[in-house]
């Protein structure tokens, strides 16, 4: 994914901005061009600078398609910068000496048009303005020298992009409405980017006003420009990347939006959609991509919303029973590419239960933006990273594998089919990091009848809970269940980092334990542990009898809770049932077709029915009026069940939910798990409908019998 500019890249703006203005200083009169030396190709030219003469200019005559390579290297260690324009002024290439070693090259620069072109050599910005000496070299590859473009390979996806001269320009255009601070981000096809805090680009990109920006001036038409000055610019593939940053004003929802993209004075398409407010932890984002062709035409793609759990979903066009992937050895590099065309390539290895691997993927070049993925034998994403600290590489460190089988890696790039990134790329696949801890891979969990193993890679405080058959639960409130059931490993509850430095929870039924029955298992996100939360991805893992049942890879967000269920028979057989997040209340129980032709309950009467596997969830409906006040209560027969009671108004929309009720309005004839939605006045006339579920609904685990009523004042 995009990073945000660090300090330092931003005193590299800084610098390509000063070194546009010395070009501008020493190339700006035409007679000036005539005291430039000229650089013969081949030979060394020895020369000085100093505290009055900063910067000195030279020329050089060169054939269309012809290489040039340009290297500066200073007796006294004074850094330099070097940099490369055409006869029109539009900057082609440039280099800083940012390692303090004394020198500087252009390497390998594809020179578009036959002609003049013109060096600077120059004082790095920030560096002291000291007497200094210095040689500066050229060399010249002809264009016959070289390997025609057509008869390049796929490997070519690794290569610096080729130029294309475009009078106009290319610029994409942000426009939206709404007090709202969005974001326009543009990659170029050699690895550049626009945006807010990257102002330029050393190709001649400029990034315009940030509209809205932290919502601190706000303009009643927004938007904002990402430009490429005229001149010879990249062809290849351009990403673009629209961010929803924060709303400006608490009435505002989602925003659509229209990105422009006009490339010499025509206008190529339009990348348009609509994005929501972002939540705690996770990116609203929005991917697309155009392209540039040799001849100057560019072509707009479709793009889509692409939230940070879309890491964990497959590409398009990924199937695991069709699929033959490449098998890959252990610490033994291969070589691959990414294009618009094949945006993923998949390699495969076998792997034991309780093992820990590594994969890494470095881009090569141009502008390719890295995710990997690793997929077990079902087609379930076991493992996936998009950057790794400080690049937009990828690295899935010390993943420890949590079944026996097959595994695939997928290599892709940030946005999948939707991105825009293209390259080679180096994958490797090894073992353990140097600096995996040793707890980590001597971890020696008891086993069981049944394991329930939650593993994730950040602080975050994630809490596992498994509730059995005769509703006894299993957290870190409760180490310990009647029915046998321990918690082994507690992850980093309170915030309290593993002392392993891997986070995982670990709760087991020892042999001999296992109850026949419905379990139910949740994930809840408790507490990010940080200001600034990295986003969580978890692997939950359900073995019984040695067998795993079920794995899943979730992307919570903070206070989302994931829950499922599984079914073990008397026989010892296990089944898994369905599983998602719960925090979207009735909108995830499919009960409007069952409300149509519902049984009708009337105040005082009492209704009973069953929670089953087979049956999650009751509807009822009653006539309402508004202004009478209602209560509706639902009990459990017996403890096992967890009840959970919704009310949908006349025009659909729930009104009040309640899981577990008020002690004081339960009294002492019920369970604590009981539900009662209380003193509630109606506003509309109409009938109204009763969803009478259990705790988690459709995913939930508890069954048995339930009494509903319903009271009217």
């Amino acid at each position: 994914m995009p990073e945000l500019m660090t300090k330092q890249e931003t005193w590299r703006c800084l610098r390509i901005t000063a070194l546009v203005a010395i070009l501008v200083l020493v190339l700006a009169p035409a007679s000036g061009q005539d005291s430039a030396r000229i650089l013969a190709p081949g030979s060394t030219l020895s020369d000085n600078l100093g505290p009055t003469t900063t910067a000195t200019s030279y020329v050089f005559d060169a054939a269309v398609g012809s290489t040039a390579t340009i290297r500066v290297d200073s007796s006294s260690g004074q850094a330099l910068g070097l940099l490369l324009s055409d006869a029109n002024g539009n900057v082609i290439g440039g280099a800083f000496d940012e390692a303090g070693s004394g020198s500087a090259a252009i390497d390998g620069t594809v020179l578009a048009t036959g002609g003049r072109y013109f060096v600077v050599v120059y004082m790095a910005p920030g560096s002291a303005a000291a007497d200094t000496d210095f040689d500066i070299a050229l060399e010249i590859s002809a264009a016959e020298d070289r390997e025609a473009p057509e008869a390049q390979t796929d490997d070519s996806a690794g290569t610096a992009p080729n130029q294309v001269l475009i009078a106009a320009g290319i610029e994409v255009r942000l426009t939206w409405s709404g007090a709202v601070d969005m974001n326009l981000q543009v990659r170029d096809p050699s690895g550049q980017t626009l945006y807010w805090d990257s102002r330029v680009t050393n190709n001649g990109g400029v990034f315009g006003f940030d509209a809205n920006g932290l919502c601190q001036v706000l303009s009643p038409s927004p938007e904002e420009t990402a430009t490429w000055q005229p001149g010879f610019l990249p062809t290849g593939s351009y990403e673009v990347l629209i961010f929803y940053r924060e709303a400006c004003d608490s009435s505002a929802g989602s925003i659509p939006f229209a990105a422009e993209v006009t490339v010499d004075n025509s206008l190529a398409g339009t990348i348009s959609g609509v994005l929501s407010p972002p939540q705690q932890g996770q990116n609203s984002v929005y991917v697309a991509r155009f392209e540039v062709d040799g001849e100057g035409g560019a072509t707009v793609s479709a793009g889509g919303v692409y939230p940070d759990s879309s890491l964990t979903r497959l590409p398009t066009g990924f199937d695991i029973a069709t699929n033959i992937p490449v098998a890959i050895s252990r610490d033994s590099p291969v070589i691959g590419a990414i294009s618009n065309e094949a945006p993923f390539q998949t390699f495969s290895f076998t792997g034991a239960a309780g093992e820990v691997v590594s994969v890494s993927m470095q881009a090569v070049g141009p502008n390719l933006d890295t995710l990997l993925q690793i997929v077990d034998e079902s087609g379930s994403v076991v493992g996936v990273n998009d950057d790794t600290v400080g690049t937009t590489d990828s690295l899935i460190s010390n993943a420890r594998l949590l079944s026996d089988g097959s595994f695939t890696i997928i290599a892709t790039r940030y946005g999948m089919e939707l991105g825009g990134t293209e390259g080679q790329f180096q994958l490797t696949l090894g073992g353990p990091a140097s600096d995996v801890p040793a707890e980590l891979t001597t971890l020696d969990l008891p086993s069981g009848d049944i394991e329930v193993t939650l593993v994730w890679g950040t602080n975050a405080d994630l809490q596992l809970l498994v509730r059995d058959p005769i509703g006894g639960s299993v957290f870190d409130d409760i180490p310990f269940g009647s029915s046998g059931g321990i918690l082994q490993e507690v992850g980093n509850v309170n915030c309290i980092p593993a002392a392993s430095g891997a986070p995982v929870s670990y709760i087991y039924w020892p042999p001999g334990r296992m109850r026949p029955g419905t379990y139910e298992v949740e994930v809840w996100y408790q507490n990010a542990c940080s200001e600034f939360p990295p986003p969580v991805d978890f692997t939950l893992a359900i073995a019984v009898g040695g067998e795993t049942i079920a794995l899943e890879r979730q992307f919570p967000l903070v206070n989302q809770r994931f829950v499922t269920n599984f079914t073990v028979l008397p026989d010892g057989r296990a089944s898994a049932g369905d599983g998602g997040f719960i925090d979207g209340g009735s909108s995830l129980i499919p009960y409007r077709s069952a409300a149509f032709d519902a049984p009708v309950i009337a105040a005082g009467e009492v209704v009973t029915g069953t929670i089953s596997p087979s049956n999650t969830f009751d509807v009822f409906n009653f006539q309402g009026a508004a202004g009478e006040t209602v209560t509706i209560r639902m009990g459990a027969a017996a403890q096992v069940l967890d009840t959970s009671v919704f009310l949908i108004s006349p025009s659909g929309v729930e009104i009040a939910a309640n899981d577990d009720g008020d002690p004081a309005l339960l009294g002492t004839s019920g369970f604590a798990t009981d539900s009662i939605i209380s003193g509630l006045e109606l506003t509309e006339n109409g009938p109204y409908t009763i969803i009478a579920t259990r705790y988690g609904a459709q995913f939930g685990g508890t069954i048995g019998n339930y009494s509903l009523t319903l009271e009217k004042n």
